[in-house]
């Protein structure tokens, strides 16, 4: 009996040694990383993990690849192949290193590379068996410094990712003229186990100046600091900076053309080349732009061929010369076919009552378009059906009552018709407290004349959202 309970004892302290040492025992986590989100890049670009955790990418655009190695030399670890949007492809990784990859397409050509870095999660020195486990200490947050992005000539935006690994873990950014840095941006709070971006935009920066930052993370476990990264603003004045971005909205016969615009400092006009080929042909109407600011560029064009490919670039012009962006493509949708649903965030949102909005191309054929809602995703009430049809993108939206206060609910558009039926994804709001401050929005001013007269103070009651209009007079005309 002596001897079982020696051996019983001895047992029990190799199995203590292992789990203080086998760090690796911990649950895994798996870290997201996006491929072609609106750039030919992995987004993040880096990652730094523990052995036993998985990546897992998800393509967000198609034409891309995982591919281990660098550019034109894979090393045969993984090879995706090159997949579609919506394809995912997850490898865990069991040992420690630096692992780059890259995208067959787009590593050579555009610099489309990233990188695994998998370190051992530090063991325990003195490990202490006993009989009474006690509690699992907090780990650190895992972060990575990314390239900083949007370089004009007074702002940047900082990037970086956190793995907050279970705990409540607060993450910014520092930055200044040197590795002391001085400066930060806001605190950022974010939870769970996977790898999550986080970016800050700074302002009131020096043209032309280097700046250091890195990503900071702390939660019970401690604190972490990313590597130092550098980025250098622009000059106070320059040729435009111009980046090609996904096309959007993509039905039959019309498509929505995106890209972005930083006019640096001048006077810039804008607009769209597109085509069937790289000789492209035709261009959206000019816009004006200036300033020293990244913004969003938008052209809707139609008149397209369904089931076609089509080439397009971003194009700006100012007085220190012309910039284009890279070549991007879209197909058309046939002529016919499926309902695209897109579900929009809810508005006019009440305590007891909202309004749902989607977008949704009915594809050519009458089509039956309707929400679900409901407390979970399971839902579990509907809208009433709306009826539409033709080839192009339509706003839908729905009003619903009887619901309860300080209440989050889910929503999504379903989309039916011949073809097929089509789900936006899913989205949620939480409606207001039963009684609180007033919510308001200031609208445009209609009907402007040269004279009025002045209404006096309105009263309003209730629980609902209703347009309030007034009169003013004694203006001056042609006066802003």
């Amino acid at each position: 009996m002596k001897t079982f309970s020696r051996h019983i004892a001895v047992s029990l302290l190799i199995i203590a040694t292992l789990l203080a040492f086998c760090p690796n025992l911990a649950s895994a986590a798996t870290v997201t990383v996006a491929i072609g989100n609106n750039c030919l890049c992995f987004s993040p670009e880096s990652v730094t993990i523990h052995p036993g955790d998985t990546v897992h990418w998800t393509w967000s655009s198609s034409g891309h690849s995982t591919t281990s190695g660098s550019p034109g030399m894979p090393n045969g670890m993984w090879d995706s192949g090159i997949q579609s949007q919506g394809h995912t492809f997850d490898r865990t990784f069991n040992t420690a290193g630096s692992f780059n990859y890259y995208c067959t397409p787009h590593g050579a050509c555009c610099g489309m590379t990233g990188t695994v870095t998998v370190t051992n999660a530090s063991a325990s020195p003195t490990p202490t068996p006993t009989g009474t486990p006690g509690s699992t200490p907090t780990p650190t947050p895992a972060v990575t410094t990314s390239p900083a992005t949007n370089v004009a000539s007074l702002s940047a935006t900082l990037n970086g990712s956190v793995n907050p690994r279970g705990a409540t873990t607060t993450v910014n950014f520092q930055y200044g003229l040197t590795t002391s840095y001085g400066s930060t941006t806001a605190t950022q709070t974010k939870t769970g186990n996977t790898v999550q971006a986080v970016s800050a935009n700074i302002s009131g920066l020096t043209a032309n100046t280097t700046y250091h930052f890195r990503i900071v993370a702390h939660n019970g476990g401690g604190t972490s600091f990313g590597a130092d990264r550098t980025f250098t603003t622009l000059t106070a004045t320059g040729p435009p900076v111009v980046s090609t971005s996904a096309a959007t909205l993509i039905a039959s016969f019309s498509a929505t053309l995106n890209g972005s615009l930083d006019p640096h400092g001048l006077t810039t006009t804008v607009s769209f080349q597109y085509g069937t080929t790289t000789s492209y042909g035709s261009t959206t109407s000019m816009q004006t732009q200036t300033g020293n600011t990244y913004r969003n560029i938008v052209a809707n064009v139609s008149g397209l061929m369904a089931s076609t490919t089509y080439h397009f670039r971003i194009v700006a012009t100012n007085s220190a010369g012309t910039r284009m962006g890279s070549d991007r493509t879209f197909t058309t949708l046939s002529t016919t076919g499926a309902p695209v649903a897109l579900t929009n965030p809810a508005t006019l949102i009440a305590s007891f009552s909202a309004t749902l909005n989607g977008l949704v191309d009915p594809h050519g054929l009458t089509t039956s378009v309707h929400f679900q809602y409901g407390p979970t995703t399971s839902y579990g009430l509907t809208t009433s059906p709306l009826s539409r049809s033709g080839n192009t993108y339509l706003n839908t939206a729905s009003g619903i009552s009887s619901l309860s206060a300080s209440t989050t609910y889910h929503f999504r558009v379903v989309a039916s018709n011949s073809s097929g039926t089509s789900m936006g994804s899913d989205s949620s709001f939480t409606t207001l407290a039963a009684t609180g401050a007033p919510v308001v929005t200031t609208g445009s001013a209609t009907t402007t004349t040269s004279y009025g007269h002045t209404r006096g103070m309105q009263s309003q009651t209730g629980n609902t959202y209703r347009n309030i209009a007034a009169s003013i007079s004694s203006l001056t005309t042609h006066t802003t």
